[in-house]
């Protein structure tokens, strides 16, 4: 007779049913949304070569080769495009919550427990976890190494239940097949499988030696054998079989296994025991989401309590040392050899099943008459009392409602999946790149240099159509075999992209950037991802003018010449600025150069601050009478509108930022350069903003904004005290088409504390009159702060929104 207390079958079945359809969706969902980044690009290019290839290939790489054998296989049913490539990963994801949902069960079905309660919530929680979403859209091996680890648990929990219900190898078997498919296939994924197996022979040996003590007691006792303690070497003689024929056929790929982990470069990742702590359940509640919260101490330490609660819960349950050695061995591993940096974290997946496990099982009841410090495998009386201590501990770990547990995760997923899904950088962004490449790149007079391995292969990925020049072309790298190639690929070029990517491995020097700071003249620059994206401009006989009265900067320098591009420059482009200055005197301090393109009001619309020369040509060592070059490139920000604008130039003191007196004021005017309309505007995805949020405010949608103190877009964070201006950009996008009753000239009111700014959305010099359907518009206001209230609203015609509050002393 059933316990009233046990769901319905149809009841459960449909639940499971339904969390299957909620980890289907959040993996496939929005599966080519973000880009794929390098290291995709390789498993795209591996995945279609020969078979053959791929194992010669992956023995100069750090994996085996198992993965790309199977991804070719998928691929190819998809021409290996970016869904077919990723939406292995999401397969192999969501079968893992299966298989999460299947180890439930097996805890579930020991004696006092709810398999519904433990199996259901636990495939909740690994539906939901961002960690485990966040991998399976990627094309990599770690969603299918996470199932072959959760597939292998489950396989040895199985089949160890099934030997002590019948006590026979028969009823075994089909397990044991797929623990023996799950750990070969497991070592050909990933080096750190070895970790998981480990973990899954300690809790063999643990149980086994319980059982052969178990049974040698028995024999003392004269008592007859109990079913499946008969002959304890059986099972483990099987166990041995099994792990020596994964083994076997890993044997072909042992060498190179070897030789690649003793060449494995050594680690500086090495972090105490708090901060290995906090990345640790800081990455098993959010993942690797650049873009997800980061949780305090207080969630951090709910996210660890919890399978420690789940410990002491399953604490007489044959899986608890399975469980145990699972979650802990992969950490303590990662610990002993420093790993603990973000691009090693994600070897913490494997662990994520177990947490999700184990923080479902802290949601169970928690009678206090099962109190025992015993171990699960030791033989105990169920008339036992607890000890104090145990019964003290008990009280210190609270029962976890089933429904608050269900509601953290939900709540994790829903802050970090909607930032992850919207965020264009959320992995590296090359296809935001490319698409920046396509529109402003030219194929014919343009290049793209990348410097670093594996680049090359995404970028062929989102070809589009430009030269690729791959530099430094060797480690470390010839500086003189580098400027030539440099030199001569540039010669006859009029902009070069470049895409940097751990400078600090590939060019520990700056060959490259320190060339093309000399020679070219640096425009848009932006992260996108751990990717720095830079435009450079040559000038390849760049127009030049003495000024009519050379203005002279206090009694330092003399601004004999200026070179500028074609001033007639649209919204996405570089302005060239060449400055020729005649030293008067060598300073007794440092100076900085700035130069700044300013609006009708007087707003810096882009600027550029750094010594002369880009660094090399410090004003510190200027020599009297000799002309110093020095080249400047403004990016023309994107959105920028289109007008009648001034160049200014500046020299300001390093460390104080007073600046030297100019014949007009602190500066000096040296061209009124005009913008027109770009013909090719730059996608939005690779546009630098610092608070993304695409609402309608209006007949428009704010695309985005930045706030921060004035002069201080570098330093975003800076607080601000009563009397400091508060700089805030706005980014607006234009409906299309436009709606009827298009207003002639839209205002908006920008408040803050007491203090209200009403203005034309672009300031006036741009009415959205003026204005095209689909376009983007970026505008920029000043408002103080008077310290009544650091709420920042904005507001457009009967709508209004919350900008946020900006950083001030408090």
């Amino acid at each position: 007779m059933k316990r009233t207390t046990e769901r319905p079958p149809v009841l459960h079945a449909a639940i499971f049913v339904s969390i299957l359809a909620l980890a289907a969706f959040l993996r496939f969902y929005c599966l080519t949304c973000s880009s794929l980044w390098h290291d995709e690009g390789n498993s795209w290019a591996l995945a279609q070569r020969s078979f053959a290839q791929i194992a010669v290939d992956a023995a100069a790489d750090i994996h085996p080769p198992g993965y790309y054998w199977l991804l070719k296989l998928w691929a190819g049913a998809f021409d290996f495009s970016g869904w077919g490539i990723r939406s292995l990963s999401a397969f192999a994801g969501l079968l893992t919550v299966a298989v999460v949902y299947a180890i439930g069960l097996e805890i579930g079905r020991e004696k006092r427990a709810q398999p519904s309660a433990i199996a259901l919530l636990a495939a909740l929680v690994a539906a939901l976890n961002p960690f485990q979403v966040f991998y399976s859209q990627e094309a990599r091996m770690y969603a299918l190494l996470t199932l072959e680890s959760a597939a292998l648990m489950w396989a040895l929990l199985a089949a160890r239940r099934r030997w002590n219900d019948h006590g026979a190898i028969r009823p075994v078997w089909p397990h044991a097949l797929i623990y023996l498919i799950a750990a070969a296939t497991g070592l050909w994924t990933h080096y750190t499988y070895a970790v998981v197996l480990a973990a899954a022979a300690c809790a063999f040996a643990w149980w086994w030696l319980m059982e052969w003590s178990a049974s040698r007691g028995q024999r003392r006792d004269d008592a007859p054998d109990p079913p499946g303690k008969a002959n304890p070497w059986l099972p483990l003689l099987l166990f041995l079989l099994i792990n020596g024929l994964a083994l076997l056929s890993y044997l072909p790929w042992l060498p190179t296994t070897i030789e690649r982990l003793l060449s494995w470069p050594s680690q500086n990742g090495y972090v105490g025991p708090f901060e290995g702590l906090r990345l640790t359940l800081q990455t098993l509640a959010t993942g690797a989401i650049r873009s997800g919260p980061q949780l305090a101490w207080e969630w951090l330490l709910l996210v660890g309590l919890l399978p420690l609660c789940g410990l002491w819960r399953l604490r007489r349950s044959r899986a608890v040392a399975a469980l145990l050695l699972w979650t802990l061995l992969p950490v303590v591993v990662m610990f002993a050899f420093g790993l603990f940096n973000p691009s090693f974290l994600k070897f913490l997946l494997i662990v994520s099943p177990a947490w999700c496990l184990l923080a479902a099982a802290a949601a169970q009841p928690f009678p206090t008459r099962f109190f025992s410090w015993k171990l699960p495998s030791m033989r105990f009386r169920s008339d036992e009392k607890p000890s104090t201590a145990a019964a003290s501990l008990a009280s210190l770990l609270p029962p976890v409602p089933l429904g608050g547990l269900a509601a953290l995760a939900v709540l994790l997923a829903l802050v970090t999946l909607s930032n992850y899904y919207a965020d264009p950088a959320a992995r590296d962004n090359y296809a935001g790149m490319a698409r920046t490449v396509a529109a402003l790149g030219d194929p014919d007079r343009d290049l793209v240099i990348l410097n670093a391995p594996g680049q090359a292969e995404v970028w062929r990925f989102y070809d589009v159509g430009l030269t690729i020049l791959p530099l430094p072309q060797e480690r470390p790298p010839d500086r003189a075999k580098t400027e030539e190639t440099l030199a001569r690929e540039t010669a006859h070029r009029r902009r070069v992209f470049a895409l940097f990517w751990a400078t600090e491995q590939s060019d520990e020097e700056g060959i490259v950037e320190g060339w093309l700071g000399r020679h070219a003249f640096k425009g848009l620059e932006s992260w996108q991802g751990n990717v720095r994206f830079t435009s450079y401009s040559l000038a390849h006989g760049l127009p030049c003018a003495a000024p009519e009265q050379p203005p002279r900067f206090g009694n330092v320098a003399e601004l004999v010449e200026v070179c500028l591009n074609d001033q007639q420059l649209a919204a996405g482009h570089t302005l060239l600025v060449g400055l020729r200055w005649l030293p008067l005197t060598t300073p007794e301090r440092p100076l900085i150069v700035t130069v700044q393109l300013l609006d009708s009001r007087n707003q810096v619309v882009a600027q550029r601050d750094g010594e002369p020369g880009g660094g090399a040509l410090p004003t510190l060592n200027w020599t009297t009478g000799e002309v110093v070059v020095d080249n400047h490139g403004l990016p023309l920000p994107p959105g920028t509108p289109p007008g009648d604008y001034r160049l200014i130039v500046a020299l300001y003191d390093a460390e104080t930022g007073a600046r030297l007196p100019t014949p007009t004021g602190d500066a000096a005017m040296i061209a009124q350069p005009k913008l027109v309309r770009p013909a090719r505007p730059l996608p939005l995805s690779i546009v630098s903003v610092q608070h993304r949020v695409n609402r309608e405010l209006g007949p428009l949608t704010v695309v985005g904004y930045d706030y921060y103190r004035k002069a201080f877009a570098h330093a975003p964070d800076t607080t601000l005290a009563p009397g400091d201006m508060v700089q805030v950009t706005l980014y607006w996008q234009v409906p299309s088409p436009l709606p009827d009753g298009w207003p002639v000239d839209l205002t908006m009111r920008l408040r803050l504390g007491d203090q209200v700014i009403e203005a034309p959305l672009a300031g006036g010099g741009y009415p959205t009159a003026q204005w095209q359907a689909g376009e983007f518009v970026r505008s920029s206001f000043d408002i103080p702060f008077d310290g009544s209230d650091a709420t920042l609203w904005l507001e457009v015609a009967d709508s209004s929104l919350r900008l946020g509050d900006v950083p001030h002393s408090k």
